[in-house]
């Protein structure tokens, strides 16, 4: 049901090293890029999580649901949200492995990353 991935804190992909604000805004700004980005190959991501509720902290990763995937690309998109992340950690939760009596709690929490302030 979920992948996850980090890139090392060091190096060009490193998130930004400012104060918490920062760091929100460049998570943000990309998680608009990856679910940009997957839209374009057909795969529907919403915004769950601590970004999505507005309580992203130092400590937080980036939390994806994946809502709609072609079957090809199903477990090949990782490296994708690996790379517009660009250092952020970050889990991506497959809608159709979410058991039945948790959808709900999924769903209600899911925000489109255009919308994200």
């Amino acid at each position: 049901m979920r992948a996850s991935g980090i890139h090392p804190s060091a190096g060009a992909g490193a998130p930004p090293a400012g104060g918490p604000e920062e760091r929100r805004h460049f998570a943000i700004a990309r998680a608009r890029a990856a679910t940009d980005t997957l839209l374009q190959l057909g795969v529907r991501v919403q915004v769950i999580g601590s970004l999505a509720k507005g309580c992203f902290g130092p400590g937080s990763d980036v939390d994806l649901l994946v809502l709609d995937c072609p079957r090809a690309l199903k477990y090949t998109i990782e490296g994708l949200v690996e790379d517009c992340l660009q250092g952020l950690a970050f889990d991506l939760v497959y809608f159709d492995e979410i058991p039945p009596h948790k959808v709900d709690r999924f769903l209600e929490g899911a925000v489109d990353a255009r919308h994200l302030r």
